[in-house]
């Protein structure tokens, strides 16, 4: 393991640091302005990054008793904020301006070769995408929150606010780690007629950072709600490929041409545990997309599992791509357009169950506060990501604890009770290799 894997974490910091360091400043002068910018975000990254809301407060007290904290020696923290002053200075940063943070930490994991760990099909990376509720509130609510009406079993209405995005992760048939990108914010704006929904988020994420993303030969994956003519054709015009779900009660006209036909179609056999099961692909290539209007050809993927013990079908979905599908790649396609799962197991379960409390109200603000939260939650799941997939110290101490949560646990016992000098020192003690805290 050479330095700079060990000091991994470091360079990642610093390059989300030379981000903010551009932001545009926002605020009056006043009580608050003597947290930088810079100070400020880092400070709320690190209670993601160590997934610890006390962690300013205990930082705070340690600076005192020893003069020096953890937030200073790891993080280059200087002057740490409460919470509600990170709230108020945070709350008119545009989302968007801090996009160039998650662009530096894929850049990063391409340079240390994470990246080409994921590229699977045709030399390229697989991206599904979808929505995702992240904030809900009967009462909290800004200008920018999206509502839903509720009726109650009595049969009163309320309102329901909340905020969702349109998520893209990079993922990898068999890897239970993903990488996540920059995410779109569904959100309602002043003077909109219509409510946001996810499939216009996505066309604005395809708009905004699809052509980045050309060197990694992306293959988008999406459910049913992505089958359609427009965002077929807007990927296919970018020159990028898609797969996506296409359900036959949802898609008639293309029910309608494969139903009966005569597909090209091949198997294969696996045993599995006591079960011998048969996988079975049948395709079609060149399938009008819909009835009407402007037309498009896409090419049709059956998949189904028979399970010969129990003589009954456990599995079966279908796709469209603008792949072209023969005997040799039917399989291939299959196995990776199931991997959009991923988006929802590894990544939004992830989120919202395993340590990451991607659903808790960490602070609404009037305007962009939950959105930049969030975002600062999902650049800490990127950073872990990445030193996940290369960096041994981190995954040593990792692996020591069963779940993330536990390691979460460990983390914040860690960083209340001793002082670390360094990363190296903070998961050497976790790993039990060499603890040797101050």
């Amino acid at each position: 393991m050479t330095e700079s894997k060990k000091e991994l974490i470091r360079e990642l910091i610093g390059e989300f640091e030379e981000v903010i360091r551009g932001l545009p400043e926002t605020r009056q002068t006043g009580k608050d302005y003597k947290y930088t910018m810079t100070e400020t975000m880092k400070s709320a990254l690190a209670v993601f990054y160590f997934q610890h809301p006390s962690l300013l407060n205990f930082q705070q007290e340690m600076k005192k008793r020893s003069k020096r904290c953890n937030l200073e020696t790891l993080f280059g923290i200087e002057g740490i904020p409460c919470t509600e002053q990170i709230k108020n200075i945070i709350d008119d940063v545009e989302p968007r301006a801090i996009e160039g943070a998650f662009n530096k930490l894929l850049e990063n994991a391409e340079r240390n070769g994470v990246v080409e760990q994921y590229r699977v099909l045709d030399g390229g990376v697989l991206i599904p995408l979808d929505g995702v509720w992240y904030f809900t509130s009967d009462a909290v609510h800004c200008k920018h929150c999206l509502t839903a009406t509720r009726t109650s079993k009595g049969g009163k209405k309320s309102t329901q606010y909340y905020h969702s995005m349109m998520e893209a992760v990079i993922v990898k048939p068999g890897s239970n780690v993903v990488l996540p990108l920059m995410p779109e914010m569904i959100r309602n704006e002043d003077g909109q007629e219509k409510q946001d929904c996810e499939r216009n988020a996505a066309k604005r994420w395809l708009d905004n950072y699809g052509k980045q993303l050309e060197t990694l030969k992306p293959t988008f994956l999406g459910d049913d709600l992505y089958a359609s003519y427009p965002m077929c054709k807007k990927i296919e015009d970018m020159g990028m490929s898609y797969i996506f779900t296409c359900k036959h009660e949802s898609h008639p006209w293309i029910a309608d041409q494969v139903e009966g036909a005569d597909m090209d179609s091949c198997s294969h056999r696996e045993r599995k545990g006591y079960n011998h099961l048969e996988y079975r692909y049948r395709w079609m290539n060149g399938v009008e997309i819909r009835a009407d209007g402007d037309n498009l050809n896409v090419n049709y993927l059956y998949m189904e599992i028979w399970n010969e013990e129990k003589q009954e079908i456990v599995y079966k979905n279908s796709w469209i791509t603008n792949k072209v599908i023969d005997q040799s790649n039917a399989r291939p396609i299959a196995e990776c357009a199931r991997a959009r799962w991923k988006i929802e197991n590894e990544n939004n379960n992830v989120l919202k169950n395993r340590g990451y409390n991607l659903k808790h109200n960490f602070g609404h603000g009037k305007n962009h506060a939950s959105e930049i939260f969030c975002l600062l939650n999902l650049l800490s799941f990127l950073m872990h990501s990445i030193q996940d997939s290369i960096d041994l110290l981190y995954q040593a101490a990792r692996s020591s604890f069963g779940r993330r949560d536990a390691f979460f646990w460990a983390l914040r016992y860690e960083m209340s009770r001793y002082l670390h000098p360094n990363w190296s020192s903070l998961f050497s003690s976790l790993a039990g290799v060499d603890s040797s805290p101050s």
